[in-house]
């Protein structure tokens, strides 16, 4: 009994220490869960209180209006002037179901967004994803580490090139008359890494386009692209690609503005740039071109204006204009201009320097390329000898461009290399003499009025005005030499208050190659294309407007520094009116004369024969332009035909 006792009294004891045991564990639990439930409680409700906080700032000061965030967005007023609509049309630029036309709903969905708890995959973060309007908003709101923690972006970091970019710099290709898309020129944006050292051509580059199928023909081309018809957006790769495919292989020049930045100014840039890679735009080309959008870009630093004034056209030439001559804080926008020539301006620069005997002994060697290893060419003089050789590998790589590369070249080419190796060593010698820089030369756009005396109706007041871009007259050095690039001009006489439009021009193209070395490949031919609406005779003084669609192919040979000649076969289809026909065939012969700097005369015979009336008709005009400063000039033409026609004219560049 004793005993039994003695166990009942441990079990007992026993029981009430699990037991007291086990309740200490509940009540440690319970206290445990409760205090991480009132804890995230607690820090759920400083998250909310701090965001709100932000929130309410950003309404206070009314964020969402700031034109830096407009920018971001790339928020672009309607017609009617009251609301705003971004230029992307890609769902994944916005957070908000209505970001892209309510720049609140879009800041205040930004901002939760920006705040959320990092994911498993950074990448996809906001702040990631928009770095740039993270940027900005964390230096409007002040954000706290603590409340809102930054993200490690790794893809953003490898593609800015974790800060190693410490420039920017706008490349501006020459206008290319091969290619509707490219005949006012085109703009880059490329990133200056500072470890590139002297291998600039392994940065990256940022390009803006449209997205055109393959095969488009020309027309449909223009057509969509005044129109609206195709998709664009940008696109980056190395700028090896972009000099490969301008300079060597379209033939065109580049001219590179570095721009002075602050390296603030550089990661917001980039930033940004990184924000709208791969969305969607709608491509005009008229304005929202390539130059608009890339100047975009730059326009996201206040302070930074480099897209002119106009709401209907841009061309990339205007725009390097106003980057040439534009500050910011009180400094020029531009701190270095490079020039990077094409294969044809480095063969015709070098050409142009050699000698006449150098010439000669370089034309043999193109014919037979064992004169190179004949007396005639050992005994020259070093420098003649290096001169010769680096002007014949530029030639075999400009021919290379324009034929393709034959087995018979190749060797060719080999040789003169191998020629040229068994010199002493030295660099080829530099190019110093070339053209102006796009942004010294004048303005696109023109207007010219004058006093006309015609043959029929008398003295009288003529207005022409040229939206864009060039002519034979006025090609500047930044233009194709002779050539003619000609959109929306028209023209309107008076006489005694009788009115009449002479013409307008939809487009009107002329290419000239002026076959500056006569060397095999290095073609003279020429080209000419124009549509638009002309009066059908001289002597009509009403319904004298016609539609025409002309062309012309034919041949120029330059005589010598200051006259250019040349011959063209071509014809027109018409409305037939006043007797003209449908159909004209004609034979063209024109020279074009540079008398001095600033003047320069045209002389254009055509014979024509008006095919399906059975008559012919001969046409002879003198145009004459004198340059007075650089956006003004005097012009004189005379026309005879069935009349004749003297005009006058002053003419400012805009």
């Amino acid at each position: 009994m004793i005993l039994l006792n003695a166990v009942l009294t441990s079990c007992r004891h026993c029981f009430s220490h699990y037991f007291i045991g086990f309740i200490s564990l509940v009540f440690h639990v319970v206290f445990l869960v409760l205090v991480v439930l009132v804890s995230n409680t607690h820090a759920s409700v400083i998250d909310d209180h701090d965001l709100s906080f932000y929130v309410h700032k950003a309404k206070s000061t009314r964020l969402h209006e700031h034109s830096t965030w407009q920018k971001l967005l790339v928020y672009e007023q309607q017609w009617t002037g009251r609301n705003v609509r971004s230029a992307i049309h890609s769902d994944s630029f916005f957070n908000a179901p209505t970001g892209y036309k309510d720049p609140e709903a879009e800041l205040l969905a930004t901002l939760k967004a920006i705040a959320r708890p990092e994911e498993s995959n950074p990448n996809l973060h906001a702040q990631c994803r928009f770095p740039a309007r993270y940027f900005w908003l964390k230096g409007q709101l002040d954000f706290s580490e603590k409340d809102i923690p930054s993200v490690n972006c790794p893809e953003f970091n490898e593609w800015s090139m974790k800060g190693e970019v410490d420039s920017l710099s706008i490349v501006f290709a020459t206008g290319f008359l091969g290619n509707p898309a490219s005949y006012y020129g085109h703009t880059l944006l490329k990133l200056n890494n500072k470890n590139s050292n002297n291998n600039r051509l392994l940065d990256m580059s940022v390009n803006y386009g449209a997205i055109v199928p393959d095969g488009e023909d020309p027309i449909t081309y223009i057509v969509k692209g005044l129109s609206g018809g195709y998709d664009a957006g940008f696109s980056h790769t190395e700028y090896y690609f972009h000099n490969q495919s301008y300079g060597e292989i379209e033939l065109r020049d580049l001219w590179e503005y570095e721009l002075n930045l602050s390296s603030n100014d550089v990661r917001m840039i980039l930033a940004h740039t990184w924000e709208v890679m791969g969305e969607e735009y709608t491509y005009y080309f008229l304005n929202k071109n390539c130059a608009y959008r890339m100047g975009e870009l730059f326009e996201i630093i206040d302070g930074i204006k480099v897209n002119p004034d106009t709401r209907f056209w841009v061309i990339p030439q205007a725009q390097i204009l106003r980057l040439g001559q534009s500050e910011y804080k009180g400094e020029p926008l531009v701190r270095d201009i490079q020039f990077h020539p094409s294969r044809q301006s480095r063969l015709y620069e070098r050409f142009s320097l050699l000698s006449y005997q150098e010439q000669t002994v370089l034309k043999q060697a193109v014919g037979e390329i064992s004169t190179l290893e004949e007396p005639v060419f050992d005994a020259l003089p070093d420098d003649s000898r290096y001169q010769i050789l680096d002007t014949l590998i530029d030639y075999y790589q400009f021919r290379e461009t324009l034929s393709g590369d034959s087995k018979e070249e190749q060797q060719q080419y080999q040789k003169a290399l191998y020629k040229r190796y068994q010199l002493p060593p030295k660099a080829p010698s530099e190019l110093n003499h070339y053209p102006s820089p796009p942004h010294r030369g004048r303005q696109p756009s023109y207007v010219q009025a004058g006093v006309v005396s015609h043959k029929q109706y008398g003295n009288g007041l003529s207005l022409t005005v040229r939206p864009a871009y060039y002519d034979a007259l006025d090609s500047g050095s930044e233009h194709v030499e002779y050539g003619e690039l000609i959109m929306g001009q028209f023209s309107v006489e008076s006489y005694s208050g009788l009115s009449r439009i002479r013409a307008i021009d939809f487009i009107s193209i002329q290419s000239l190659n002026t076959h500056v070395t006569g060397l095999p490949e290095d073609s003279s031919s020429a080209w000419r294309l124009k549509a638009g609406l002309q009066s059908a005779s001289m002597t009509c003084s009403s319904q004298c407007l016609a539609a025409r669609v002309e062309g012309d192919k034919g041949y120029v040979w330059r005589l010598n520094r200051q006259l250019v000649v040349g011959v063209h076969l071509g014809g027109a289809l018409m409305d037939n009116r006043f007797g003209t026909g449908n159909v004209e065939l004609r034979v063209t012969s024109h020279g074009i004369f540079d008398v001095t700097e600033n003047f320069r005369v045209k002389l254009e015979h055509q014979h024509k024969r008006l095919v399906d009336v059975g008559r012919s008709l001969n046409n002879t005009q003198l145009d004459a332009r004198y340059r007075l400063s650089k956006n003004k000039d005097i012009r004189i033409s005379y026309q005879s035909s069935d009349s004749s026609r003297f005009l006058l004219a002053l003419g400012y560049y805009w």
